[in-house]
């Protein structure tokens, strides 16, 4: 196969059939009903979305189409599938406890550090501590291609593979929206791998999990990152909110976790063709509304990947708690836990110390800043409410639900009574 020339966006493939051409491009209501043998796969409770199913089958028989809320699930087309399993054999969630061999073997190297690149411009432009970019710098440097998340021109997300560094910003920063679907991307690096050539894939951890189980062996040229994550949130919520908050402006760019007033209390900012916007991003409505859990794809909440022993190489996240855990470390710029996992990610990464400051930490310290390492989010008991209203009036929809209210006089005298309690107490 003939080799990247620097950049290749996966995009949606248009499709001969109208009701999948749809399904790719606004959300559908359809009917548990007219997907039986979906269920005998997958219970749509657990179904991540990662696509697995969908790249493996050979007869087109699959489909990803969007659900009430927004989120992706694959469906079978009963007339072309010809019950051969490989949707099963090749799905992350139904594998799990068959791959806990591969996954146990995989943590022989377990480390965690806190770390940050010393690169200050790229750390400026990435959500934490900037460890994805030095790690794909060395993967581009020996020849090998990278595998992330880009916006396309209407600010979803979606795969990208880069082999330049020209492109590399592009990936960087959080994108709290899932990513397409495709069912080219896993191909890709499978070509790419067989090849020889160095491939890293950086996703969450469902992705990489059915990435891996799509490959269905070991490649020792394939490096993983994937990232403690709370939940994903509805790519079609974020459209709503675009079209609520700004109606007939073109967005330029977004940034989720912008750090002009730094990363401990970061920003959220969009840049239109009409003015910057810029808030604070614990206030901004589509955030509060995946914070609230309610913009959330309902298997994040029983997921099954929130471990500390993941099948990836590395595992990213903020540095919460970094102020008392290595002071030196914390200039309000960004600063990222890091869980290396292999022994060939931790051969890559002490190639790396003339990119990257770091210390050593405990795992236990990097779980205690980041609780959804190892544990699920609850689901609030106004998910229903939201999407409802989401339907009917999107903007009462954030406005109504997801304002962050300052708190009452008795809240205050609530939490000084609290910590009153815990100083005389200590409990």
């Amino acid at each position: 196969m003939g080799r990247l020339t620097g950049v290749e966006r996966v995009l949606l493939q248009k499709s001969p059939n109208k009701e999948t051409q749809m399904s790719r491009t606004s959300p559908l209501t359809f009917s548990m009903s007219n997907v039986v043998k979906m269920r005998l796969i997958l219970d749509k409770e657990k179904c991540s979305g990662c696509a697995a199913c969908y790249t493996a089958c050979q007869h087109n028989a699959i489909t990803m189409q969007f659900d009430e809320e927004g989120f992706e699930y694959p469906v079978i087309n009963q007339s072309s599938c010809i019950d051969c399993g490989l949707c099963q054999s090749v799905c992350p969630v139904l594998q799990y406890d068959k791959r806990q061999p591969q996954r146990s073997d995989n943590n022989d190297a377990q480390k965690g550090y806190a770390a940050r690149n010393k690169n200050f411009e790229q750390r400026l432009i990435s959500s934490s501590g900037s460890i994805f970019p030095p790690i794909a710098e060395f993967i581009l440097e020996n020849g090998g291609v990278v595998v992330g998340t880009a916006y396309d021109k209407h600010f979803n997300a979606v795969h990208l593979i880069i082999d330049a560094k020209e492109h590399l910003k592009e990936l960087q920063g959080s994108k709290y929206l899932q990513c397409k679907a495709d069912n080219t991307t896993f191909k890709r690096i499978r070509d790419e791998l067989k090849t020889g050539r160095l491939v890293l894939y950086s996703g969450m951890a469902c992705q990489v999990e059915g990435l891996k189980s799509y490959l269905r062996r070991d490649y020792d040229n394939l490096f993983t990152i994937d990232l403690i994550c709370m939940g994903i949130p509805s790519s079609v919520v974020w459209q709503k909110y675009l079209n609520v908050f700004f109606k007939g402006e073109k967005i330029l760019h977004v940034n989720f976790k912008e750090k002009s007033v730094g990363w401990n209390s970061f920003c959220f900012y969009v840049k239109t063709d009409k003015r910057e916007f810029r808030e604070r991003g614990m206030k901004n409505l589509y955030l509060q509304s995946m914070f609230r859990s309610w913009n959330m794809r309902i298997s994040c909440f029983n997921c099954p990947f929130k471990n500390a022993e993941r099948i990836s190489d590395f595992t990213l996240a903020d540095c919460w708690g970094a102020n008392k855990l290595v002071p030196e470390l914390d200039d309000n710029k960004g600063l990222s836990s890091v869980i290396v996992h292999s022994q060939k990610g931790l051969k890559l990464w002490n190639s790396l110390p003339d990119r990257i400051e770091y210390r050593e930490i405990p795992i236990k310290d990097i779980a205690a800043g980041n609780s959804n390492l190892i544990s699920n989010k609850p689901q609030s008991g106004n998910r229903t409410l939201f999407y409802s209203m989401l339907a009917k009036d999107a903007k009462s929809a954030f406005v109504d639900l997801c304002t962050v209210k300052p708190p009452t006089f008795l809240d205050r005298l609530k939490k000084k009574i609290r910590s009153l309690v815990i100083k005389n107490t200590g409990k």
